[in-house]
This record gives C-alpha cells, structure tokens and sequence, in this order.
C-alpha cells in the first residue's frame, strides 16, 4: 500500500494491468510499475473519484443538482470533473481532463469500461475490504468458543451473518444505484460480470473459513457440497436479501431473522450428521466428545 499524499491510497500490490486488461486500452496505463509513474497515478484518480462520488451521492453529500442527475449518476464529466479535485491532493500534478479519461477508456463503450474497472477498484479498495474481510476474520476468532462449548453454532451464525447483511445492504445500495445508470440493454453484460466480481470478491474470503471450521468442529459436509460451494450459496442468499431490502427499505426484525433462519438453514444441511440425525444434537454430541 502506497500513499500519494494528502490522505490518498492505492494499493500497489494488486496486479491492476491483469484486473483492468480487457477494459482498458493499454495495460500499462494501470501498471504501478510503469517509468511514467504518472500514468498509472492518473487511471487510480479516475477511479478514486468515480468511488467518492458514488459514496458522496449515495449519502446525500453530492452536490449535484436533481437536473443534473436526472439522465446519468456518474457520467464521464462528472467523473472528470471528481478526479480533478482528487488530483488536487497530490503532490505532484497529473493530468485528469477527458483527454486522459479518453485515453483510457475510448469510444462509445468508455463508460462501461470504466464502471467495470470501478467495480474491480471497489472490490479491491481497502475501505470496502474492511468490511468484507470482517465476518470471516470474526468467525475464525470465535470458531475456538464453538469447539470449547462457549458458543453455539446457531449464535455465532446469527452474530455473523447479521453483521453481513447489514454491510451486504450497504454495497447492494451502491450496486441498485449503479444499475440506475441506464435502462440501455448494452449494460446488461456489464451488470452481469460485474455482478459476479462483487459476489466472487465476497465469497471466495469464507471457503478458507468453513474448511477450518470443518476441522476444528470434526464434521464433514455432505456428499457434493465443497467450502467454495457452500460459500458462493450463502453469498447468493446473503446479496438476494440485501438487494430486496435495498430496494424496498423493508429492514425489519422480522426480516432479518428470516435471513439468518435461511443461512442457518443452508449451513445445517451442508452438514453430514450420520444416521438421520438432527444436525443440532449432532454437533453438541461431537463437541461433548471432543471435549471429554
């Protein structure tokens, strides 16, 4: 991680030129290491500015007008003129006009190129990897108290999931507003790919979890059902319900316990408890074992 100055981060150790190949026009315009430190600076400042003013309009603090807004959220002047206020934070002048944007983003399918390049910035900003490394983090931390008969299972899923819903409705706001761009059919690719890199980002942080959950626990899965698969369902359930209250404000208590019931659910029955048993009475039987 590197800073420019004045507050701004990019992450050098993210291969950019390999996340951003098909949707830019030259990878070495993503590239930290290229001589002309500059030009890689310049595509991070597109992209920085692009996420504030997602994240100023999404608060309320853009101060863009109703009329402005109406056709397009995040048009390339508007990200232009963003960048050219991230620029003034650096140390060292680049050049953010829409020459440069052009340059990187060309023709008639710029925007789209830019907004998945966005995507893939976002999925890889360390402010939304906060949160997205969180609940894996907190299970591993709490998989110990399960195993030592501290915590139930069905609690510690409650406390996780929980959590990740609420974070998942945050980042299903951004992604129902960036759907809001357009009712043009040319994005729907562009919404389905980068549908799937915000789901991949997230899913593939819990894989490293279950398997050692799996051995600490001393329970198997069921016959066809891997960590990564098991991850990517609880992923989907965990988006499908985020994007529904997204989108109707229906973040009830009644709601939320539905979700966790419907995660607690997929987790117990990936499960192998043996002989028909009830998975609850199983695990505490495993764990009363372990422990004697």
């Amino acid at each position: 991680m590197i800073s420019t100055g004045g507050g701004v981060h990019f992450n050098d150790e993210v291969n950019w030129p390999e996340l951003f190949r098909d949707y830019i026009s030259r990878s070495s315009l993503a590239d930290p290491h290229n001589p002309r430190r500059s030009a890689y600076i310049t595509t991070m400042v597109f992209l920085e500015g692009g996420l504030r003013e997602i994240g100023d309009q999404l608060s309320g603090r853009s101060p863009r007008s109703r009329d402005e807004l109406v056709g397009a959220r995040l048009t390339r002047e508007i990200v232009v003129r963003r960048a050219a206020q991230v620029a003034t934070e650096l140390p060292n002048a680049v050049h953010v006009g829409e020459g440069a944007f052009r340059d990187r983003w060309p023709g008639n399918g710029g925007m789209s190129n830019f907004f998945m390049c966005l995507i893939k910035y976002t999925c890889t900003a360390p402010r939304w990897g906060l949160f997205l490394d969180y609940g894996p983090r907190r299970a591993l931390a709490e998989l110990p108290k399960v195993r030592e008969g501290e915590l139930e299972l069905t609690e510690l899923i409650e406390k996780i999931a929980t959590h990740d819903l609420r974070m998942r409705i945050r980042l299903a706001r951004y992604w129902l507003f960036q759907l809001s761009l357009t009712i043009d059919t040319k994005w729907q690719a562009v919404a389905t790919t980068a549908y799937r890199e915000m789901l991949d980002a997230y899913s593939t942080r819990w894989a490293p979890v279950y398997e050692q959950g799996l051995r600490m626990l001393g329970v198997r899965f069921r016959p066809g059902v891997t960590p990564a698969t098991l991850s990517m369902m609880v992923s989907a359930q965990t988006a499908g319900f985020a994007q529904h209250i997204a989108a109707t404000g229906d973040n009830t208590t009644d709601n939320r316990d539905l979700f966790v019931a419907s995660v607690e659910a997929l987790i117990y029955a990936a499960l192998d408890p043996g002989d028909g048993r009830d998975i609850s009475e199983a695990l505490r039987e495993i764990l009363r074992k372990r422990q004697s």
